[in-house]
């Protein structure tokens, strides 16, 4: 029987505390013996969205994305071989994980490494975001303690939300990347080719209009069924919340410097949050 151990545990905790993400702060309202687990699934999102992101041809790439799926199927079948996989194996004995958004993750890696995706459509824009966003929180709301619809709902409405804020803000660190997630029928409308277009704002305009009835959509869910076992993504939806008000405050006619919170204002965000429980 495959035996995890702690240095798996450390291992998976480094990988995420050196993103420096501000999902890292969500892993700390976890009870201790669950929160490795949900360390190993951001590790585990961690490293194939730095396969798609760093340097390397599209073969190479493709090729590692290949190796991760084949180390999931082992993972599934009992054979974890890494450090990641070790831990998200316990992890699945443990909880009603859904594997297939193992699988999910992969598939929008491989778009973004097939890609680079540029001006798609809002059905592919959304499938995307399925992929890359609504599948993190699938897999962890059974870390969380919640496996009920209402719970699954609110976690496709926060993801959907969460990445079309990053969308937002990195329009033009992904323009230099060769990536334009922009939607096609906005672009269109506003007859948009790039970045310096003049009517760029009408577009970031309704994307934003999209990024806030997701957030809305949320908090509605949260009202109606509670907040228990959800504190973790709460603490993701404040912060990233208060980042998308940051940029709507800027206004979309300002696409740089890259809109960022400092600490103070994390730690004052999240504290409003703990202090209602």
């Amino acid at each position: 029987m495959t035996q995890v151990l702690a240095t798996d545990f450390k291992y998976v905790e480094d990988v995420v505390l050196q993103s420096k993400s501000s999902f890292a702060l969500g892993m700390k309202a976890l009870p201790a013996d669950r929160r490795g687990y949900l360390f190993a699934i951001y590790a585990y999102c961690r490293i194939l969205d730095d396969i798609a992101d760093e340097a390397g041809t599209v073969d190479q790439k493709l090729v590692e994305l290949t190796r991760w799926r084949a180390k999931i199927d082992q993972m599934l079948m009992g054979n974890p071989e890494c450090p990641v996989t070790r831990v998200l194996y316990e992890a699945v004995q443990r909880f009603p994980i859904p594997s297939d958004e193992f699988y999910k993750v992969i598939e929008g890696m491989e778009a973004d490494v097939r890609g680079p995706i540029q001006r798609p459509e809002w059905d592919q824009l959304y499938a995307y975001c399925r992929c890359v966003a609504v599948s993190v929180g699938l897999l962890s709301l059974p870390i969380f303690g919640r496996t009920d619809k209402s719970a699954q709902q609110f976690a496709e409405e926060l993801g959907y939300a969460l990445q079309f804020t990053n969308i937002l803000r990195d329009v033009a660190e992904d323009w230099s990347e060769d990536r334009f997630y922009l939607p096609y029928e906005s672009l269109i409308k506003h007859g948009v080719k790039d970045i310096n277009s003049p009517n760029l704002s009408n577009v970031l305009e309704e994307v934003a209009n999209k990024a806030e009835q997701h957030y809305q959509a949320a908090e509605r869910l949260i009202d109606q069924t509670g907040s228990k076992n959800l504190k973790p993504a709460l603490l993701m939806m404040v912060v990233y919340k208060k980042l998308f008000e940051k940029m709507k405050q800027r206004g979309w006619s300002k696409i740089e410097p890259r809109i960022r919170l400092s600490t103070l204002e994390k730690a004052m965000t999240v504290s409003k949050l703990l202090a209602f429980g």
